[in-house]
């Protein structure tokens, strides 16, 4: 008879590390300074904290120029328009800075998810089991670089497209041409702001508008790099959720009598490595809660103001086919579709999380726990370990019936449902904006 010594394991000598899954994140973190660069260059490294000095300044310079023109303005659709930008270069702003401030809770938090990566593959030794994990990070590793490249092109592009609309909008209207010297008789600003500089200069509108690109390119890097963390972190706790529901869910072979002593201690090293597991998953939850709390609380914010003030500036355009009408109405649609996709991103995983963690309870009971405690009770003398088996499933079930609620604040519990009340709640609060403005009109 084998002994609990000679149970045959997989060997993880080759078990992927966690950096290989993530290594696209951590390498636009660190060119953000959010991520320590031991590895980089010096090169790299006087590069990358240059060019986040100058992001970071820019952006700040273009806020306060947006503030300073909306305290002066008192026209409500101009109110609208300032609004409705300087939500995104703050939220931006905020999410830079902040996760450059708080650097070392975002490797505590990668630290933690470590330690829950080595205990799912404890789960089960097996070659089966560990070609399923795999398989699941495999999938965490595409996804999220899918993600990070279609956000980064969205934010970007969204960015560029809108800084471009002045231009687009003059060169495609002949009376704006001056014929002298073929310049632009009206020079408009992408964003919004006062400046105390003559725009009639031609060289004072070029450094204006420079500065505005870079100034609104700098809260969508921001916007990507926090965006990218905190999903990539969202998608590997789900996939470490998944495999621990397909593992418990894996039937036990327990039909050969010799079998069974071997089926019991697997059993057991299952269960209590995925009670382990499951309590530093949620310590990584708690500390993923704390750390994006106050700045999600801002995102949720953030999008219900811009959601009502784009769709009420949409409102405000007059319909008709020419390209001016076109233009603001392309810019303020694709504005609109990336707030709205950039809260549903953090409902949508949110609510995965809650939803697989609870599934974890009704996993237990597929493992065929019962049949070796009741069935086969009569063949076995391990008391000690029916004892063991059954206060394990106990301990798991309890767990796994909390739900688990990852909130923006006080207020907003990240759901699906809190999606779609905060899209319902901009388009009324923008028919009432849309509302008074006729009256006043």
């Amino acid at each position: 008879m084998k002994c609990k010594g000679d149970i045959v394991m997989f060997s993880r000598k080759n078990a992927t590390p966690l950096e290989y899954y993530i290594e696209y994140l951590l390498m636009i973190l660190g060119y953000a300074r959010i991520w320590p660069t031991e590895s980089f260059s010096p090169l790299e490294i006087l590069f990358s904290t240059v060019a986040t000095a100058i992001f970071i300044s820019t952006n700040f310079l273009l806020l306060f120029t947006e503030i300073v023109a909306l305290m002066m303005s008192n026209d409500l659709e101009l109110f609208a328009n300032i609004v409705g930008v300087i939500g995104m270069h703050s939220v931006g702003l905020i999410k830079w800075c902040y996760c450059i401030r708080k650097n070392k809770e975002i490797v505590d938090i990668v630290e933690q998810l470590k330690k829950c990566h080595v205990l799912c593959q404890r789960i089960d030794n097996s070659e089966k089991g560990y070609r399923i994990y795999r398989n699941e990070m495999e999938y965490v590793h595409k996804y999220s670089n899918y993600f990070i490249r279609f956000w980064a092109f969205a934010c970007v592009y969204g960015v560029l497209h809108w800084c471009a609309n002045p231009l687009l909008l003059r060169l495609w209207i002949p009376d704006q041409i001056n014929p002298i010297n073929y310049t632009l008789k009206e020079r408009n600003l992408p964003f919004v702001g006062w400046y105390p500089l003559n725009t009639d200069n031609i060289y004072n509108y070029v450094c204006l508008y420079f500065m505005q690109i870079i100034g609104g390119i700098s809260p969508a890097l921001g916007i990507v790099c926090y965006d990218a963390f905190y999903i990539s972190m969202l998608m590997s706790i789900c996939m470490q959720f998944q495999y621990i529901n397909i593992i418990l869910k894996l039937k036990l072979n327990i039909n050969d009598f010799d079998n069974v002593p071997r089926a019991i201690l697997n059993l057991e090293s299952k269960l209590k490595n995925s009670v382990d597991c499951h309590t530093e998953i949620m310590k990584f939850l708690k500390m993923l809660q704390t750390f994006s709390s106050p700045t999600m609380f801002v995102q949720c914010i953030e999008t219900l103001f811009v959601l009502c003030l784009v769709s009420f500036e949409a409102s405000a355009i007059k319909i008709a086919i020419d390209i001016e009408s076109i233009l603001k109405l392309w810019a303020l649609f694709e504005y609109f579709l990336c707030a709205a996709l950039q809260l549903f991103f953090f409902c949508f995983f949110a609510t995965q999380v809650q939803y697989l963690g609870l599934q974890i309870a009704h996993s237990i009971y597929c493992c065929d726990w019962e049949l070796i405690i009741f069935d086969k009770q009569e063949q076995l003398e391990l008391k000690l370990k029916h004892r063991n088996i059954n206060r394990l499933v106990q301990t798991i079930t309890v767990r796994a019936q909390r739900p688990i609620v990852l909130t923006g604040g006080p207020f907003y519990i990240l759901s699906l449902e809190t999606f779609r009340v905060i899209i319902s709640m901009a388009m009324s609060i923008s028919v009432m904006l849309r509302t008074i403005s006729d009256t006043g009109e």
